[in-house]
């Protein structure tokens, strides 16, 4: 393997700068076009092998990928002292993935935004006689208003090998079942793969997601996908992408039509958002029980103990009588006010560098009302909680029954 520097110059034009890790075929650069702007350059293979030839044949017999909205483009293929170099452009933009680690599920409007545009990459790579074999969120990235499905280099060129999730770059959340089984990557099981996607956007988690890997494509090969009821068009498109039966799948302008009609839905309200807590009672904070009964106790201790000791005291001495209770009576009360208060700002505390005061000043504030958008990621967690102990519940019950039953699945 030839040894690469940094201010190497491949193809004429694009100076190697760092060595930023290794891609699927090899090494991975950033580098400086001559043109004045940065890339990123992968090496494909040494020159002559079939493997490099097919990778090499695939990128430049594909041109109409190159200028299309939705593809992250490969924009060359240089050689350098007998290796193959694809060139990509860097991206400074946030995946799907990056955005769901920070903001949970997104809104129902960009998970379709985001079916369209993966929807008509596809198909435009699917007309050009290649499968993606990558879609998951984290090929899908946000640039300036638009997103793009970025191609993996090296799938392009095995249309005409068998692909088993042994060999597929796809994640086992996001694998089409059929490939479990020895299948050959097609269109088709791309689309299952971005109906996995689309409905890790909407619930914050993927469809078949368990603890280890294993369980996960045993989830994926066997069981169905938890019903989506109560999200309209949108959740039928990502039930038909889901099919498990290749043949029964949506394709890709079943899908675009189906999410048109998603589109055109007049706007309702869902059972389950009819069914939830009224607005101003969704912009109550947690209820602490246990501090609001010793605040109400302590208020009715201190009445009885000023009753008690004005039945005590004569008329003359009221005034006075007063002068000493009353401040030590607020000051009582002060304290039980911060400590909620404290305990309220530490329990919110989210942030290590974030200072208990400023915490504490913020909680004095009341709550700000709930978003759509907070009401839908609350709403989704809290199924997932439900997914999570009914499963659990299942495994228990299959596990202490002789027979199969429900928890189980029969091959």
């Amino acid at each position: 393997m030839q040894r690469m520097e940094p201010g190497r110059v491949l193809g004429g034009r694009y100076r190697l700068r760092v060595q930023v890790g290794s891609g699927r075929y090899g090494r991975v650069w950033r580098a400086h076009d001559e043109v004045g702007r940065e890339v990123t350059v992968e090496e494909l293979g040494e020159v002559g092998t079939p493997e490099t030839a097919r990778v090499a044949r695939a990128l430049r017999e594909t041109p109409a990928l190159l200028g299309h909205r939705y593809v992250a483009p490969v924009e060359d293929v240089v050689e350098a002292d007998g290796v193959l170099w694809a060139v990509i452009p860097v991206l400074h933009a946030p995946s799907l993935a990056d955005l769901l680690a920070e903001h949970g599920p997104l809104p129902r409007a960009q998970v379709r935004d985001v079916a369209r545009a993966a929807l008509d990459a596809l198909d435009a790579m699917h007309a050009a006689g290649i499968t993606h074999g990558d879609v998951q969120p984290a090929s899908i990235r946000s640039d300036h208003g638009r997103w793009l499905l970025v191609p993996r280099i090296g799938t392009l060129a095995r249309e005409d090998t068998q692909s088993t999730w042994h060999d597929a770059d796809s994640e086992a959340d996001y694998i089409a079942p059929e490939l479990l089984h020895g299948a050959r990557r097609t269109p088709s099981s791309d689309l299952y793969s971005l109906g996995a996607t689309l409905y890790h956007l909407v619930f914050g988690h993927a469809p078949f997601h368990r603890d280890s890997v294993i369980a996960t494509l045993s989830a994926v090969a066997r069981e169905e996908p938890p019903p989506l009821d109560g999200i309209g068009g949108l959740g039928r498109l990502i039930e038909g992408l889901l099919n498990k039966n290749p043949e029964r799948r949506l394709t890709a302008a079943e899908a675009r039509q189906m999410l048109g009609d998603a589109e055109n839905e007049p706007p309702r309200r869902s059972p389950d958002r009819m069914a939830g807590p009224a607005p101003s009672a969704a912009r109550r904070g947690p209820v602490n029980y246990p501090v609001g009964m010793a605040g109400w106790a302590l208020a009715v201790l201190l009445a009885v103990a000023l009753a008690s000791a004005r039945a005590m005291v004569s008329g003359a001495d009221l005034v006075d009588f007063l002068a000493t209770v009353l401040p030590w009576a607020i000051f009582v009360l002060g304290i039980c006010v911060l400590a909620v208060q404290a305990r309220a700002a530490l329990a919110r505390r989210s942030a290590p560098d974030v200072p208990v005061w400023q915490w504490y000043v913020r909680s004095l504030a009341p709550p700000a009302p709930w978003t759509d958008e907070e009401r839908d990621r609350r709403r989704a967690a809290a199924e997932r909680s439900v997914e999570h102990a009914l499963l659990t519940a299942d495994r228990r019950v299959a596990a202490a029954s002789p027979d199969r039953g429900r928890g189980t699945t029969d091959v």
